[in-house]
């Protein structure tokens, strides 16, 4: 089940952008040889009008054909042939579907569990096993009232006061009545804060019907907030490559598939749905990245179109884009070994 679902997920991620590349070819008059529901080779196609539906044998995500993007096409359906603003609008579209896409799964996610509110104090979400906190009997659902007299309204008030006692014992106030003494470790585990706890002043706050526009405006905010953090990782990303490592944090469809297993067992469908609105953030923006054969690299050729008022040349921009698609599949390789040999070696 866990399979299907990811399956199911990632392809409709990749479908819905290349839906975006089709719905903007077909506004702008540009004809889609073929839509597919899976890669090549086909398994069936219907003929409609110009376009072939079609359902293809690999089982993840789709593609989208348009008539002259290799630049061979003639006459106004042809997509070499339309004004740079129009090439633009549809590189562009399945960008814009991805971002549009995970705004609705946050808003459906956000109308069922509340809109995030931050609330004046601050709960413990999390405590690492054989931590301090767990050795002083904390737990998930704790509320930190007091670090010492000083009361925690904020996240922020408590990181600042716990700096203070780095190696040593800090005072807390729990739950408005129960005092305990906590170690603040100065080395920590990777991963864990000084007392072994992960904390939040965020809380799911329920909203009538009649203000679902929160639930929009919480989506909205919640995809920035992942498409910042997402295209920070990816500059780092890009850094460790150049320097011939693959990050530790990166995932491909293995370690993906691993996190939507756990996620679903831990936490249900609900959260299952948000990481893949996060994955959807993501595949809008490594897509936006300026690399051939990515939509960021078509736009850096529409761009010079633009700007020079001459095509790029074909022959040139074909052989960029198959390089980096190369480069693509022969990182998408490395990324899948680095998974499963952390798989293994797990």
């Amino acid at each position: 089940m866990d399979l299907l679902i990811f399956i199911v997920a990632l392809s409709i991620l990749v479908l819905v952008h290349e839906w975006g590349h089709f719905i903007a070819a077909r506004k702008t008059g540009v004809r889609v040889e073929e839509f597919g529901l899976g890669l090549p080779p086909r398994i069936i196609g219907k003929k409609i009008k110009d376009t072939i539906y079609s359902i293809n044998w690999l089982p993840v995500g789709g593609f989208c054909k348009l008539y002259g993007e290799d630049g061979d096409g003639k006459g106004g359906k042809a997509f070499n042939h339309k004004k740079p603003w129009q090439k633009l609008i549809i590189v562009l579209g399945g960008v814009v579907m991805n971002m549009v896409l995970a705004i609705v799964l946050f808003t459906f996610v956000y109308s069922i569990l509340g809109v995030p509110k931050r609330v004046d104090k601050v709960k413990i979400v999390g405590v690492a096993e054989n931590s301090p906190a767990e050795m002083v009997g904390l737990k998930e659902g704790d509320w930190i009232s007091k670090i010492g007299d000083i009361e925690v309204k904020n996240q922020e008030i408590l990181l600042e006061e716990l700096a203070n006692y780095k190696g040593g014992i800090v005072p807390l106030t729990i739950n408005n009545e129960k005092l305990v003494e906590v170690e603040v470790r100065e080395n920590p585990p990777e991963g864990e804060g000084g007392m072994g706890t992960v904390i939040s002043d965020m809380e799911m706050v329920k909203v009538p019907w009649y203000r679902f526009y929160e639930g929009i405006v919480a989506g909205f905010e919640e995809a920035y907030y992942w498409g910042s953090v997402i295209f920070d990782g990816v500059f780092t990303m890009v850094g460790s490559l150049f320097h011939g490592r693959v990050p530790e944090d990166i995932a491909g469809p293995v370690g993906m598939y691993q996190a939507t297993t756990a996620i679903n067992e831990s936490q249900g469908i609900l959260a299952v749905v948000h990481f893949f609105a996060v994955v959807s953030v993501n595949l809008a923006v490594v897509n936006i990245l300026p690399f051939p054969a990515l939509d960021g690299g078509r736009i850096i050729f529409v761009l010079y179109e633009m700007i020079t008022r001459r095509r790029p040349n074909q022959r040139f921009e074909s052989t960029v884009n198959s390089i980096g698609m190369l480069i693509l599949l022969a990182l998408v390789v490395v990324i899948t070994v680095s998974d499963i040999s952390r798989v293994l070696g797990g």
